[in-house]
């Protein structure tokens, strides 16, 4: 009786190894590497990662240029200035750009400032 069962067995066992499979297995997308991760590429990592740093030293360079130059006014005026255009050219020769997409933001009322993002124009409406 059991070898009865057995082809039959062996028939759904083959039709279920054979049968379409519905979905496609898709390749994994390879990942985008990081910088340090791919040892051919440290040269080029070292370069990006010295003119990151740059950057981000100049920044914080011109931003104590404006405050020393605020706190230097107050010590003069007695006062903090009104706005930084105060600054220049008795404090400052000129003042810091900043950086893309954003704008200075000046509080004359604690003389305090940060850098904000630039607001996008709204759209004109045809």
């Amino acid at each position: 009786m059991k070898l009865q069962f057995l082809p039959a067995l062996a028939l759904a066992a083959l039709l279920a190894a054979c049968g379409d499979d519905p979905k496609p297995k898709a390749e994994p997308k390879p990942e985008p590497q990081k910088l340090g991760e791919n040892p051919v590429a440290a040269p080029l990592d070292y370069i990006a990662a010295i003119g990151k740093a740059q950057k981000a030293s100049l920044g914080r360079l011109e931003t104590a240029r404006l405050i020393d130059a605020i706190q230097k006014f107050e010590a003069s005026e007695s006062r903090p200035p009104k706005d930084l255009t105060e600054l220049v050219p008795g404090f400052l020769p000129a003042l810091p750009p900043a950086p893309k997409g954003m704008k200075l933001e000046y509080k004359p009322a604690d003389g305090s400032f940060m850098y904000v993002p630039i607001e996008a124009a709204p759209a004109a409406k045809k």
